[in-house]
């Protein structure tokens, strides 16, 4: 268990938790790309530098100073254009292009660019479309057409650039193509807007922003990428307006946010790459309404500081990265809160791998937990050779050392380190299913006095498999350091491996089911419109709510480190072990025989509450 615990780095693929140092290998990579990509960037940043004094002035005018279309320079105060009407300039800040073939277009300050038609942009060493700052105006492109038209730019540097920021608008098509740099780059915030289609393809970076990127856009947005980011941003990634996006990379992250990515409003995000992360935030990800589907190498999903999912329909796939380690979901520093009707499907496949995985090693840090309430979740965790020597195990219950194909593989775990809220894994009203080659679903804590214990919580829900399943204590001394907390399995004794047939590989957990009323029986008359049913048999009156017979639980389960919803009858006083009771007038009928409750029956009646909380029994009501 060592490597799947020890404290890696970002491509520390060997470790089934990760720590929040990414970036070793983009350190070596300078940043974004080739040795051009950042010196273009240092140079940017000292023009920057150098016109921030007249930057802090007052703009005279919101207008481009000068506008440069192909191989001609037209300064501001003068209108422009060709003699087809392909293209024209007002002098200030409008450039209208319709049905436009021809080479770059390049301004200083602010630019708004109209496209009607089918437009053509084509440059080669140089930016397709550029705006930059100007001397008393900061750079802003923005892009807009109508409904039917298209905008493609090819470049063999950026397609698309602005050192401010660019908003693309409208319902027309925007198709950017960058043979050398990024499509879509704005050194400033970026937004798509409207119900338009964007097209962003990229050496370097799909789209990319040195600010906010924000897409609220009800049509379709598609950003590739060939060296680094399908869609990249050093701040924050909103996504919205109940379109479609879709990224992708062929060597890095298909989808990279140096802050918090957000998807909602109905939106659907897909996210895959060749060889890196699909999905990766420096801070959060949440994904409310919405639908992910990542497919990654290494990771599917990593949010350093928590993943949330509300509403969210979520599909993620993590293979084997460089040194055969995988997590679909995983964050570190933080929790994952899966809720309200999520529907999550996890697979990672990995020599050692993790299908839900969170850690916590800092003290001043909450974080290492796993909420799942009245959700759907399937996890699994498999093992896949990775060329290497098998990993060598010391894991038996009595020390043997073996060494076997066998790797560290869970579908859902949750661990922290001492001087932390200890990890938790906590299961409400939800259908989980975990599997694992090593175990399904294992919280554990670590701690020099052995106190502190990781926790498995269910609640409103049982454990149906494997069969007597409950959840069992885990305790070892390793290197002087207490390894305490708890897996789903079999039997009562406290485990030191997890490496052992008590350990369960596949469990799930689901609430307990509710049966349907059964139909009268031919003989049985139905009651009068007045009267309460009687029992289970007759059907409720006409006009009144729907009940439910409330099946028992089984004995078998042990959901919690306390009984909770087993059936078990040990904490009912002993005159009503073998009862029967009448209760008061609109309530019904209940049952009690020595093996636990059989059934309860009730209307809708106050009074039949109290008589049942006298027995000291749960009340449900339908």
């Amino acid at each position: 268990m060592a490597a799947l615990f020890t404290t890696p780095k970002r491509n520390d693929t060997t470790a089934g938790t990760h720590v929040a140092e990414p970036d070793v290998r983009r350190r070596i990579g300078l940043a974004h790309g080739s040795w051009r990509r950042v010196t273009r960037r240092i140079v940017v940043g000292a023009v920057c530098a150098l016109t921030a004094s007249s930057l802090l002035m007052p703009s005279v005018s919101l207008a481009a100073e000068w506008v440069k279309v192909g191989e001609t320079k037209y300064n501001a105060g003068t209108a422009a254009g060709d003699e087809t009407g392909t293209w024209s300039w007002d002098g200030a800040d409008d450039l209208k292009l319709n049905n436009y073939n021809g080479g770059e277009i390049q301004a200083a300050g602010k630019l708004n660019v109209n496209y009607s038609g089918n437009n053509i942009v084509t440059a080669d060493w140089i930016e397709g479309i550029k705006a930059s700052h100007g001397k008393n105006e900061n750079a802003e492109l923005n892009i807009q057409g109508n409904a039917g038209s298209t905008l493609s730019v090819t470049s063999t540097e950026d397609a698309i650039l602005s050192t401010g920021n660019i908003n693309i608008d409208g319902a027309g098509s925007v198709n950017a193509t960058s043979a050398g740099f990024d499509a879509i780059d704005a050194e400033g915030d970026l937004a798509i807007k409207g119900s338009g289609n964007v097209n962003a393809t990229g050496v370097s970076d799909g789209i990319r922003a040195n600010g906010n990127i924000t897409i609220d856009d009800s049509g379709a947005v598609t950003a590739r990428a060939t060296k680094d980011k399908g869609i990249g941003t050093d701040k924050n990634l909103t996504i919205k307006g109940g379109g479609t996006v879709e990224a992708s990379s062929a060597d890095g992250e298909a989808i990279w946010s140096g802050g918090n990515i957000n998807i909602s409003d109905g939106s659907q995000v897909k996210a895959s790459s060749e060889k890196d992360a699909a999905v990766e935030a420096k801070g959060s990800l949440a994904a409310t309404n919405a639908s992910l589907n990542a497919n990654g190498v290494e990771y599917g999903v990593y949010a350093h500081k928590g993943i949330t999912l509300d509403r969210a329909n979520v599909t993620v796939r993590a293979s084997k990265g460089r040194y055969g380690g995988a997590i679909a979901l995983f964050t570190y520093q933080d929790d994952i809160v899966v809720k309200n009707g999520s529907t999550v499907d996890a697979f990672a496949e990995g020599e050692v791998s993790a299908a839900f995985s969170t850690r916590n090693d800092r003290p001043n840090e909450e974080g290492g937990h796993i909420y799942i309430s009245d959700s759907v979740v399937k996890a699994i965790a498999r093992y896949v050779e990775n060329g290497d020597d098998p990993i060598p195990y010391s894991e038996n219950q009595d020390g043997e050392t073996r060494r076997e194909p066998q790797g560290e593989n869970i579908g859902i775990i949750a661990q922290t380190s001492e001087g932390v809220t200890p990890a938790v894994i906590s299961i409400i009203r939800s259908k989980v299913t975990a599997e694992g080659d090593t175990a399904a679903i294992f919280a554990r804590a670590m701690s020099a006095d052995g106190k502190t214990i990781g926790t498995i919580k269910i609640e409103n829900a049982a454990i149906q498999t494997p069969e007597g399943g409950k959840v069992i204590d885990y305790r070892k001394l390793r290197d002087g350091i207490y390894e305490a907390g708890q897996a789903i399995g079999t039997g009562d004794a406290t485990v030191d491996s997890l490496y052992i047939k008590a350990v369960a590989k596949s469990t799930t957990i689901a609430p307990p089911e509710v049966a349907k009323p059964e139909d009268p029986k031919p003989d049985e008359t139905k009651p009068a419109e007045s009267k309460p049913a009687e029992s289970k048999q007759n059907p409720r009156p006409e006009g009144s709510k729907p009940t439910k017979a409330v099946a028992a639980s089984t004995t078998k389960a042990k959901t919690t480190g306390v009984l909770a919803a087993t059936g078990d009858t040990s904490g009912v006083p002993a005159p009503f072990n073998n009862a029967t009771a009448e209760l008061p007038s609109g309530g019904g009928v209940f049952h009690m025989r020595p093996q636990g409750m059989h059934e309860i029956v009730f209307g809708l009646a106050q009074p039949a509450y109290a008589g049942v909380r006298q027995l000291g029994l749960p009340i449900s009501q339908h």
